[in-house]
């Protein structure tokens, strides 16, 4: 007869994986003493000159990086500047060639007027004195 039932298993006293990694970290820092290749002393000033040093660095990367933005800027603003100018000068253009078509158009519409009122007076025999006087 077969039995389908899960089984679990309890280990005791299986121990720590604390213990262990404090164990660890113990010989690795003993060993690192041991093998330092300087004191603690020398330790820290390389180390604070690596990080003036680096920090050094960053200021001129910060220096570049501002400088070139500020280059960008100007190219991006003169552009802008010059687009604008042709954006209004277009606009000009614009309005002058609109004045002159609404001029030609008006002056167009006024010669057909007259000659319109001119057609209906010679239709009505020459007699216009009544429009005449509304004009």
């Amino acid at each position: 007869m077969r039995d389908d039932r899960d089984v679990t298993v309890i280990e005791a006293d299986s121990g720590s994986g604390l213990r262990w990694f404090v164990l660890g970290a113990a010989i690795g820092a003993g060993l690192g003493l041991l093998f330092a290749p300087q004191s603690g002393d020398r330790t820290r000033r390389d180390l604070v000159q690596r990080g003036r040093r680096l920090r050094a660095q960053a200021e001129d990367k910060l220096d570049d990086l501002t400088d070139e933005l500020q280059v960008r800027g100007k190219k991006i603003k003169e552009a802008a500047a010059e687009f604008a100018d042709e954006v209004v000068d277009e606009v000009k253009d614009g309005k002058r060639k609109l004045e002159r078509t609404a001029v030609t158009a008006r002056e167009e519409l006024e010669r057909r007027l007259a000659d319109a009122r001119a057609r209906a007076r010679a239709a009505v025999g020459g007699d216009g004195a009544a429009e005449d006087d509304d004009e």
